[in-house]
């Protein structure tokens, strides 16, 4: 499968470290637009030899991505709250970049203390932003929405996504203790947020944009003298298996200079987890969606804790008729089952394909484990009543 786009991966070697630039197709502009790094190929666009009409297309492609990077940095700079907040991902993670405008951009989330969450909320929606939190997520959101002129705010009530209380409140304590004028965390505390955004979209599908945001971070600030001292804050917020096999990945396949703190990782996970990346494609999208469907029940399956939790969930996400109706949520599990079951069956050679991807969860499953990755399925974490509680995949809390 990696031998299948070495193309896409020598692109942005070449562009983020001047190694030999590889030849290129309209297949790859497709792919690197699904992992959302099309516009970091723009340094070596001209080296390229394409046809006329795909070089021009390519050519839109990066330059939309510089329109929409200064229209987003006139509606960050102006955003109308007067709290303390803090900058996540976004632009706090395209700092490290060689050109931080070919990074792409999705929605702006800010982070303020617990006490100045709602006050952050309310002043968005007297300056004329209007709420889109999902109605699934009131009551124990982990951010809320807002929108305005097609651009999006999410403003956080809790980061951390992990399946330990004490290491989301490690984690969440740092940011918002470092909260300051300009918005902008201290790297090292910028470096864990980077992890655990990798981290949230591990199991439904990440992209090459997650992964080059942890490298670029690694390449401008985790260099072996600095590493001890990130290693202990990601012992506790637990992210030290991800950052170590990461970083040993993208010095493999994306031309990221060689750490001896990272030299020990097994080359064959990282193998596993370049694999899974290319597969996923950003936030899943390059999976086809019967088959996303089929995978996430086998997964989870093999998990019996989360399983009825996180099926309820995502039945109640998929059932509008749930949603309207209360008392049909607690067959909502039942019914997804059912769904998963039938989609798998529907498809072409579907029982094969079942044990096929039955292989592929336990795959899945026993990688994330390697990995140390937070998983909904093994429960979430919530912040409710200024206090960190444990609770299932459907929100349900332990008490």
């Amino acid at each position: 499968m990696i031998e299948d786009t070495t193309n896409i991966l020598g692109l942005l070697k070449a562009s983020l470290f001047d190694a030999p630039v590889p030849a290129a197709d309209e297949s790859s502009l497709r792919e690197l637009k699904v992992h959302g790094v099309a516009a970091l190929t723009a340094p070596i666009l001209k080296r390229l030899d394409l046809p006329e009409e795909l070089y021009h297309d390519w050519e839109k492609t990066i330059l939309s991505q510089v329109g929409y990077y200064c229209r987003y940095m006139n509606v960050q700079k102006t955003l109308p709250v007067t709290v303390p907040y803090i900058i996540l991902k976004g632009t706090s993670a395209a700092q490290y970049y060689p050109h931080p405008e070919y990074r792409g951009l999705g929605d702006i989330d800010i982070m303020t203390s617990h006490e100045d969450y709602p006050l952050a909320c309310d002043e968005l929606l007297k300056n004329g932003f209007r709420e889109t939190t999902s109605l699934l997520k009131k009551g124990h959101e982990r951010h809320r929405e807002f929108e305005k002129n097609n651009f999006e705010i999410e403003v956080h009530a809790f980061y951390g996504y992990r399946n330990h209380p004490e290491e989301t409140k490690y984690l969440d304590d740092l940011i918002i203790s470092h909260i300051t004028p300009d918005h902008v965390l201290p790297d090292l505390v910028n470096g864990l947020t980077l992890l655990e955004h990798l981290n949230h979209h591990m199991e439904e599908g990440i992209g090459l944009r997650h992964v080059v945001d942890w490298m670029m971070f690694v390449n401008r600030y985790l260099t072996d003298d600095r590493w001890p001292e990130f290693r202990a804050h990601a012992q506790k917020t637990g992210h030290e298996q991800l950052a170590l096999y990461a970083t040993r990945m993208c010095e493999m396949y994306l031309g990221l200079p060689a750490r001896t703190w990272c030299a020990e990782a097994d080359e064959g996970i990282c193998e596993q987890l370049m694999e899974y990346v290319i597969a996923s494609g950003n936030f899943g999208m390059k999976q086809e969606s019967d088959k996303r469907a089929r995978m996430h029940f086998l997964y989870s399956a093999q998990m019996p804790q989360g399983m009825l939790g996180l099926l309820k969930k995502r039945g109640i996400e998929n059932w509008d008729a749930a949603q309207r109706h209360p008392f049909l949520k607690r067959f909502a599990g039942i019914r997804q089952i059912g769904r998963c079951v039938v989609l798998g069956l529907k498809s072409k050679d579907g029982i094969r394909n079942l044990i096929s991807d039955f292989k592929d969860s336990e795959r899945k499953n026993r990688l994330f484990d390697t990995l140390g990755v937070a998983r909904e399925q093994k429960g979430i974490v919530l912040y409710i009543d200024g206090k960190y509680m444990q609770a299932n995949a459907s929100g349900q809390v332990k008490r």
